[in-house]
């Protein structure tokens, strides 16, 4: 289990990367776009066994997601 949560009253925001593999890489990429994030990277495959991508929040946090497919 992960908590993460916005910035309070005391607590002020700050950015942050999480990486997190998913199912779909491709599909969780669209899915954040929908919701409002902003793309930093459309999901690609590079020299390693994942097809990775990554989307900043209204928050600020910047997700990696990828998928395993070699």
């Amino acid at each position: 289990m992960v908590m993460l949560a916005d910035g309070a009253q005391g607590w002020p925001p700050i950015p942050a990367h999480v990486h997190v593999y998913v199912p779909d890489v491709d599909a969780t990429y669209q899915r954040a776009l929908a919701a409002g994030a902003d793309g930093v990277q459309e999901p690609v495959q590079k020299a390693d066994e994942d097809k990775r991508g990554g989307v900043k929040d209204p928050g600020g946090t910047t997700w990696w997601i990828a998928t395993r497919v070699g």
